[in-house]
């Protein structure tokens, strides 16, 4: 016997009707109380997922079926859903280098796209900076 809050939507469930997918989970105008609706994978339901009017869910008729939480067993819990991966900015060009689909202003300037990067003797220690306001405090303590 489980209470509502145990149900899902996308969870597999299994009754004496049968076995289906939970489609819904909740209050319903037809009856007070709790409910959940199940798509089966049978025609051994009662409706389409509407009842007086009122669709609560979408489903083939004859198997569709609204039961209380405490007709139902959980056999399987939802398939978490793939997320949208994000579009890479990398383009894979089959030659074994990766490129980049942002264009590069700076490549045209380089001899070599294998050049090595500059080594940090050539460059100058960001140490070396000194702010014009560093140097008149220097100046004046001196």
């Amino acid at each position: 016997m489980s209470a509502l809050a145990d149900f899902a939507v996308g969870q597999r469930v299994e009754s004496k009707e049968g076995i289906g997918i939970v489609r819904y989970v909740g209050q319903a105008d037809f009856a007070k109380g709790d409910w959940v609706g199940i798509e089966l994978e049978e025609r051994n339901g009662k409706n389409n997922g509407s009842v007086g009017g009122r669709q609560y869910f979408e489903c083939e008729m004859a198997k569709g079926m609204f039961l209380r939480p405490t007709a139902l067993t959980i056999i399987a819990q939802p398939v978490a859903a793939k997320r949208a991966s994000r579009p890479s900015s990398v383009i894979n060009t089959g030659a074994g280098r990766r490129l980049s689909s942002v264009p590069d202003p700076a490549a045209g300037k380089r001899k070599s796209m294998n050049a090595a990067s500059p080594s940090p003797a050539t460059r100058r220690p960001s140490s070396l900076r000194v702010s014009p306001k560093m140097r008149f405090n220097y100046a004046f303590l001196n």
